[in-house]
């Protein structure tokens, strides 16, 4: 019908900086069929059941970088990924998606300010995490964050997300 079901405020104290093109709410929400997960750069991760009760949150931030932050959660095999690519401290995140503990966190130290979200990829049989960022893709195991692969040649700043189809990375 697209009436509103629910509606929550992020408790953001401050907006992040960004660039009059750019938004401090341009993620996409996830959703498992029983949890919604909404991440803002102003704020972190934030997960509500379907009545818009929260259940569980991650404060994250704040972030550095032009644009604000955009990369959105991914959901596969209980966790919620996320990645941010920012001028500082760049990291790949996996958290659980019934507590919001962190399963795992990848430091991306040659990352800098970029906006994809990651793309699960099964590669033969062997699933991977594709994050395009700064000058490269890379994969990596969504069960511990090792990066298992990387193509350099990408631009510093990456905002496109890697298609694929047909078990074949369009990007």
């Amino acid at each position: 019908t697209g009436k509103v079901r629910w509606k929550q405020v992020a408790p953001a104290k401050t907006l992040e900086a960004f660039h009059a093109v750019g938004s401090p709410a341009s993620s996409t929400p996830a959703c498992n069929g029983s949890q919604v997960f909404s991440f803002f750069g102003s704020y972190g991760l934030l997960c509500y059941d379907l009545d818009g009760k929260l259940l569980w949150e991650r404060p994250m931030g704040p972030f550095q970088d032009e644009f604000g932050a955009s990369s959105s959660p991914v959901l596969f095999d209980g966790k919620v990924f996320l990645n941010e690519d920012h001028d500082i401290n760049s990291f790949l995140i996996a958290l659980n998606q019934k507590t919001g503990e962190v399963v795992w966190k990848t430091e991306r130290t040659e990352a800098t300010r970029s906006y994809a979200t990651p793309v699960v990829f099964d590669n033969h049989g062997r699933t991977e995490l594709l994050v395009a960022g700064s000058l490269q893709l890379a994969a990596y195991d969504p069960k511990d964050g090792q990066k298992l692969w990387w193509y350099d040649g990408l631009s510093r700043l990456v905002d496109s997300t890697p298609l694929i189809v047909n078990g074949e990375i369009y990007f």
